[in-house]
């Protein structure tokens, strides 16, 4: 597998790809939302094809190494398989193996958000501990309250997070949090109450790496369509105009765990609307 690099003033972002699945057509009312198709087929052929429009979704981790700490972003859908996405088994530590990289290496887990998809790696449970033996993981609270007060609570929140608290290593969040001098953990909720991305900035330069605040093509050109895995879709709305406004002002590159590997991009203007251009 191709393991690929970005740098950000001085820190580095490496793409640790979890893997991929074929999915059911992308989830848009095209009545009261009509997509152009033929454009995102022909823009993003590794996230849309088909007569029916299946999305490819490509399911990113990242490794971001800063002020000398390595700090892991996400954790895939672990061993599997994962009924979701068509049954998939996780490609994570094979990813971070060919990256040079092993699980006593990750100093923190950062968590965007508690869904299955990115927590899957949390807990070696052949082992009954956490699987990243030094790391702190760190998850907003609005996520673990969210999660952990439904009734039933999920199962997997039982087995990849609640575990995490039981063993002491969960640091929960509230508000906007600085983690180290380069990296900054920015609330952007309504995909869940707690969704958080991470900003990075260094020597006058800055990425974002957005969890699911944006999952597609489609979030970054149309984010005003509803996405039908947001907990709050107007809210999620309202998150994507704002993140993307301030990615267009600031300047950052993206960085979309769900697009194409690596999912290095930035966002760009054609003909009045915005686009993401892959890097």
């Amino acid at each position: 597998m191709a393991i690929h690099r970005m740098q950000v003033g001085n820190v580095e972002i490496v793409s640790v790809p979890d893997g991929a699945a074929s999915l059911p057509a992308w989830p848009v009312n095209s009545a009261s939302n009509p997509v152009d198709w033929a454009v995102y087929h022909e823009a993003y052929p590794e996230n849309f094809h088909g007569p029916d429009h299946h999305w490819r979704i490509h399911n990113g981790c990242y490794l971001v190494r800063s002020a000398g700490r390595t700090t892991l972003v996400d954790l895939g859908v672990g061993v599997g398989p994962y009924p979701r996405y068509a049954g998939m088994h996780g490609s994570l530590l094979d990813s971070l193996a060919e990256a040079g990289v092993t699980p006593e290496d990750i100093d923190d887990v950062f968590l965007t958000h508690s869904h299955p998809d990115h927590v899957g790696w949390a807990v070696d449970e052949e082992a009954g501990r956490p699987r990243f033996p030094r790391a702190r993981y760190i998850l907003h609270q609005k996520d673990w309250d969210e999660f952990t007060g439904r009734d039933p609570v999920p199962p997997f929140v039982n087995r990849f997070v609640r575990p995490l608290q039981a063993a002491g290593v969960l640091d929960l969040l509230e508000g906007e949090s600085t983690l180290s001098p380069h990296l900054t953990a920015i609330e952007t909720p309504g995909h869940t109450p707690g969704h958080m991305s991470l900003l990075v900035a260094s020597a006058g330069e800055k990425a974002v790496i957005t969890g699911d605040a944006l999952t597609s093509p489609i979030s970054i050109s149309r984010p005003d369509i509803p996405f039908a895995s947001d907990f709050d879709m107007d809210q999620a709305i309202e998150t994507r105009h704002a993140l993307l406004d301030r990615i267009e002002a600031e300047r950052m590159r993206v960085v979309v765990g769900h697009l194409a590997e690596p999912g290095f991009g930035e966002v760009v203007r054609l003909e009045g609307g915005r686009w993401f251009r892959a890097l």
